[in-house]
């Protein structure tokens, strides 16, 4: 056995995406009868009916599509599903590895599992097939893995690179000369703002609500040397903040790390991330879940300790850790960070002089007073460290170890007075530790983590894959008891990445019953023992989803979506508070079919569109019904310009019936709208490269609601039926 080399918002009920685009939301308006509706779905499928013609031309290559094009479905199910966190970070990695390819020669598991077409089992085969077979010719030999198809191997392409000859098992430390001949620096400047502007940037200065102007501002300066040195500054002001003090950015964050150096698996000082296990302890950034990834979202494939550079401003630890090979099998990883969250603290009425801490608060605004108020007022200080032993031969692909960190907070957080805060943590100081292994054989993988949290209450996820020919079968159960708290974790669930107060089992199915067809299902069935904030009483859900993709050429696809979910939600009551323990139950569902087809239709000109239509059924039985139509175009107008569009028109009853849409946008920007009323939504973005080493994007996008005069509420409130917004991004490489 060979031994494995180390690893390398808008207005109410909008929520912005952190990356600066619209994460959450259009707003709301009439919706329009089954007539319109059974238009707009006509329309559609006359859109789609175009795609066949194309049979006979030549596909455009796989390095000139976008992260959107084979990931859209996966990120919208990420808002759908109401994530924690910021799904920025998860994007911005993509792009990373799309910038800098993967040695499919030398990259980790753990570094391969990053790619979305092949995820833990499939990054896993690629390593057993290399240490049965040697090293790939190229990246195209990923084709004789067995397990991988060839759409598996065609999606996975852009981010993937074959260097010929094996690795050492400790790649050398890159000397100062060739740092300093190898160094290469990229800066990346980005301005966005609202054209259309709301209630709280009005009116003169003394009376306008958010101190700032109406600008998103990001800059971020880079300098890497291959995939083992990273020096990385991020500065970013949100809309409403003001410029002032410092550097005059709200959010600053910066690191610098070696990695992949002898010995020395990460070190790095200054802002990072910690991935261990399958994220029940310590998981400081976001993750897929369910969505139509079926047998691969639910799986985390923890990269340890890896530097952070992204505009998420709660979910990152600062200060400095290390992982070192102990042994050729053994790593050992210690880590320590001190930051001040974002939290309300209430005044102190002891001798103590500490106050209270009431609620944290994760959003990263600081517009008006009360917000500034609450900027940095809870510290922590964090240490912890964990060993872990990790196998890759040509049988079996897996990791065992430990986990633990404690946290040490500046003033005690207290539990809220509703029934429903009973479990939440309080107190100054939390002790997690966890135990988690994987392990990956031909016939499938299985994992797992268990965690005591600070209370003494446990947590845990396991589950099972088996890979049966043209089919493979996910199984995963979880169990967050009430009392179980992970303050830095993300775990698989219901509630993506909240990881309490929740036990469910998860079936997942993909099926290839032929070369050009791949159905992905899902069934999950989850409840919530205790009460939650809303939901009176214990209470339960389940969710189901069926996806069928054909790719008869490379250049040609469709796909059919349904999903449904059925969870008992609190009824109103007049005159209770909420979270109490008086109420009642009921059931609420929320379905949608979705059809969608693409086509390459030269090497220039690449189409997409996609029809849905969505259904809502509140617990009272009122049904609401919406839908969607939308036409993509992406044109390489030249060699150094590239224009993308899209025209979409939806229509819903209400807001329980919104259609989620991805959208392309300037690199580094999460944009998911939630579109509903009735009206149309349409953007274009342009991306040129004059020269080779500078990159310039435009993006105007605009949203038309019919039948309103406001949209919004609040200091977010835009008079009219129209909001507009335009960023514009400068990327620098040389």
């Amino acid at each position: 056995m060979r031994p494995p080399r180390p690893h390398r918002p808008l207005p109410h009920p909008a929520r912005r995406g952190r990356g600066g685009g619209p994460g959450r939301a259009e707003t709301l308006g009439r919706g329009g009868g089954r007539s319109a509706w059974a238009r707009r779905l006509a329309l559609g499928l006359a859109v789609l009916a175009l795609s066949p013609a194309a049979a006979q031309v030549r596909p455009a290559p796989p390095d000139t599509l976008d992260i959107a094009d084979a990931l859209d479905a996966r990120f919208e199910a990420l808002v759908e599903d109401g994530v924690e966190g910021d799904p920025t970070a998860l994007l911005e990695r993509l792009a990373a590895i799309r910038a800098d390819p993967l040695d499919v020669n030398a990259a980790t598991a753990e570094e391969l599992a990053q790619v979305p077409a092949l995820g833990p089992v499939g990054a896993a085969a690629v390593v057993r097939d290399r240490e049965a077979n040697g090293p790939f010719s190229s990246v195209d030999a990923l084709r004789r893995v067995d397990g991988l198809s060839r759409a598996d191997v065609l999606d996975a392409g852009p981010y993937l690179t074959a260097v010929a000859g094996r690795p050492a098992r400790f790649p050398a430390p890159p000397t100062l000369a060739d740092v300093a001949s190898g160094l290469r620096y990229a800066g990346t400047q980005r301005v966005q703002r609202r054209l259309d502007l709301g209630a709280g940037f009005l009116g003169p200065d003394s009376a306008r609500v958010y101190a700032g102007g109406p600008a998103r501002v990001y800059t971020r300066l880079q300098a890497t040397y291959r995939r083992q040195l990273s020096v990385n500054l991020t500065l970013e002001k949100d809309p409403g903040e003001p410029f002032a003090g410092g550097v005059g950015y709200d959010h600053v964050s910066g690191h610098a790390a070696l990695l992949d150096a002898g010995r020395i698996d990460a070190l790095v000082v200054g802002d990072f991330v910690a991935e261990f296990g399958q994220g029940v302890a310590l998981w400081r950034a976001s993750g897929f879940g369910k969505g139509p990834d079926a047998v691969g979202g639910p799986l985390r494939s923890g990269r340890g300790l890896r530097p952070y550079g992204s505009v998420d401003e709660t979910n990152f630890l600062r200060g400095a850790g290390l992982t070192v090979a102990a042994t050729p099998y053994v790593y050992v990883s210690a880590f320590a960070s001190r930051r001040s969250l974002d939290a309300s603290v209430l005044a102190p009425d002891t001798t103590d002089g500490l106050g209270t801490v009431t609620s944290r608060t994760s959003t990263g605004l600081h517009r008006t007073d009360r917000e500034r108020a609450r900027r940095g007022a809870l510290g922590e200080t964090l240490v912890g460290g964990g060993a872990e032993l990790r196998l890759a031969s040509a049988r079996v692909v897996g990791r065992a170890g430990v986990v633990g960190m404690h946290s040490t907070f500046s003033t005690p957080l207290a539990r809220g007075p509703r029934p429903d805060q009973r479990f939440a943590f309080e107190g100054t100081d939390a002790t997690t530790v966890s135990a988690y292994a994987d392990a990956s054989v031909r016939a499938g993988r299985a994992f797992g983590e268990l965690a005591r949290g600070p209370g003494g209450a446990l947590g845990g996820v396991g589950g099972l894959l088996a890979s049966l020919g043209a089919a493979e079968l996910l199984v995963v159960g979880r169990h967050y008891a009430p009392g179980f708290t992970t303050l830095h974790g993300y775990p698989f669930g219901e509630r993506n990445g909240v990881g309490q107060n929740e036990t469910g089992l998860y079936a997942g199915l993909r099926l290839r019953p032929a070369r050009a067809w791949t159905v992905d299902a899902y069934l999950d069935q989850y409840r919530f023992p205790f009460l939650r904030f809303t939901v009176p009483r214990p209470s339960q859900g389940w969710e189901a989803l069926v996806r069928v993709e054909h790719r008869p050429r490379r250049y040609l696809r469709a796909s059919l979506q349904a999903r449904t979910e059925t969870r008992e939600v609190g009824l109103d009551v007049p005159n209770v508070v909420p979270g109490s323990a008086v109420g009642g139950l009921g059931a609420r569902t929320r379905q949608s079919v979705r059809l969608q087809g693409e086509w390459d239709a030269s090497r220039a000109l690449r189409l997409r569109a996609r029809v849905e239509g969505s259904r809502a059924v509140a617990p009272g039985g009122a049904v609401e019904t919406g839908s969607l139509v939308y036409q993509d175009v992406r044109w390489q107008a030249l060699g150094w310009l590239r224009a993308s569009a899209r025209l979409a028109l939806f229509e819903t009853d209400g807001f329980a019936s919104r259609v989620f849409v991805f959208e392309n946008d300037l690199t580094g920007v999460f944009s998911v709208p939630a579109l509903a009323g009735r009206g149309a939504r349409a953007y274009v973005l342009l991306s040129a490269q004059p020269v080779p080493a500078v990159t310039v994007q435009a993006k105007l996008a605009a949203t038309w609601l019919r039948d309103v005069r406001r949209i919004g509420s609040g200091a977010d409130a835009v008079e009219g039926n129209r909001v507009r917004d335009l960023g514009v991004q400068v990327r620098v490489r040389f």
